[in-house]
């Protein structure tokens, strides 16, 4: 089974081009934090109340990435909230992006490209060689949002971290989301660590798009 941050990558890679998309400026980037905390969450290393993240087990889970953020975690007692934490490793999240690619690599799900633009500009490209795992996460995405069963907890996680962070619309369309927005809030709302995360993660895209206005 693959993690919920390569699971997040994958969303983000353009299955006719292999390139890396977001429809929001720090989208994805946000959500690639997002989905380790859910990982940690899921492998019972974390929990979250109405405003903190308590660490409850320092035992390595075996993924190399996780567990560098949980030691990271540990070793920080002075960070408390989500959104502290969001900020946090959000610092890191070219390393994130960066690890979950080579692991889908490894895994023969996407292969690395590279070529130049106007003989200048590095341009890399992930390209699909197995689509099987990227449609297993659509899938899964559409029937939490357009089913009115209850879904898994990771499947309520996967659609509480692509609905603020964009990558919703790369699995359904704006109309079907348009008729079913009760319903996706109502999954963004219904776990304790998805509702935090998401509001942490609505607050802080807010506050990058006004620091960057105040810039220009």
């Amino acid at each position: 089974m693959l993690s919920m941050l390569e699971e997040v990558v994958l969303l983000a890679v353009d299955e006719k081009n292999g390139g890396l998309r977001s429809t929001r400026e720090f989208g994805t980037a946000y959500a690639l934090v997002g989905a380790v905390f859910f990982d940690l969450a899921l492998a019972r290393k974390i929990d979250t109340d109405t405003e903190s993240i308590q660490i409850i087990d320092t035992k390595p889970t075996g993924d190399a990435t996780l567990d560098r953020v949980l030691a990271h975690m540990a070793s920080r007692s002075d960070l408390k909230t989500v959104r502290e934490w969001l900020e946090e490793i959000f610092q890191q999240r070219d390393d994130l992006e960066g690890e979950a690619l080579q692991s889908l690599i490894s895994q023969g799900i996407l292969r690395h490209e590279k070529s130049k633009l106007l003989w200048i500009i590095d341009v890399e490209r992930f390209p699909l060689v197995d689509n099987k795992p990227q449609q297993y996460v659509k899938v899964r995405l559409a029937n939490a949002v357009l089913s009115d069963d209850i879904p898994l907890t990771r499947d309520i996680m996967l659609v509480s971290i692509a609905e603020p962070c964009g990558l919703l619309g790369y699995v359904l369309s704006e109309a079907a989301m348009a008729t079913r927005r009760h319903r996706i809030q109502l999954l963004c709302n219904m776990e304790t660590i998805s509702r935090k995360v998401t509001d942490a993660i609505l607050g802080l895209e807010t506050s990058m798009r006004q620091a960057m206005t105040r810039v220009v």
